[in-house]
């Protein structure tokens, strides 16, 4: 069975992620795991429809990515990263993960997938994340989140907004977020935010 969860997202400004730090620790958050860096390449095909289909809201719909934890170079061959497919349907959402996949291979050839056919690298995506725990739930915070378009490294940007997440396996849970978290909520994909902010399409 699936496990599906309750994913809010919210927006902060990097000039008020002090208020986010001051909240977490008036609600006495706990640090989950230490901070890490997280890199993931996105995959989509010649006519984006990932990307379409993730604007449109469509359900269902999924996400692919391959993800390392390493900041070295991406053909460095120490590199370890996972396949993920990121799927959100009507019950909720959920992702599959492939550990420790021949991932050069992937970004030089592309890969076949049933939905979309044929998909190749489109963007890398990089970004600081910390992990918490508040009211039981499980807290991350990206932060320094860079988008690169894959075929030119140089044609990069920083974002200036960093993105709190709030997520939950009970739905239950989903007025219990929205009353207890003051921050602006918003539908983000950093996928999605990173086609439109390089213009890629």
């Amino acid at each position: 069975m699936n496990n599906f969860r309750i994913e809010n997202k919210y927006k902060i400004e990097i000039t008020k992620l002090d208020e986010v730090y001051k909240y977490l620790g008036e609600n006495s958050a706990k640090t989950l795991y230490p901070k890490r860096f997280i890199k993931s390449i996105y995959f989509d095909n010649p006519n984006f429809s990932i990307y379409n289909e993730s604007i449109e809201g469509i359900v269902p719909r999924k996400k692919i990515r391959i993800r390392t934890y390493s900041n070295s170079n991406i053909y460095d061959k120490k590199n370890q990263f996972n396949l993920e497919y990121k799927i959100n349907s009507v019950e909720g959402r959920y992702k599959t993960v492939e550990q420790n996949v021949e991932y050069i291979k992937l970004i030089k050839n592309g890969m076949f997938d049933n939905e979309y056919g044929l998909i190749f690298p489109i963007v890398e995506i990089s970004y600081n994340r910390e992990y918490y725990s508040i009211f039981n739930l499980r807290i991350t915070l990206d932060t320094k989140i860079n988008y690169k378009l894959f075929k030119d490294r140089h044609m990069s940007l920083s974002d200036e907004e960093c993105i709190l997440e709030v997520k939950s396996n009970n739905l239950a849970n989903i007025n219990f977020i929205d009353q207890n978290f003051s921050f602006m909520k918003t539908r983000f994909s950093k996928y999605c935010n990173a086609i439109e902010k390089l213009n890629i399409i």
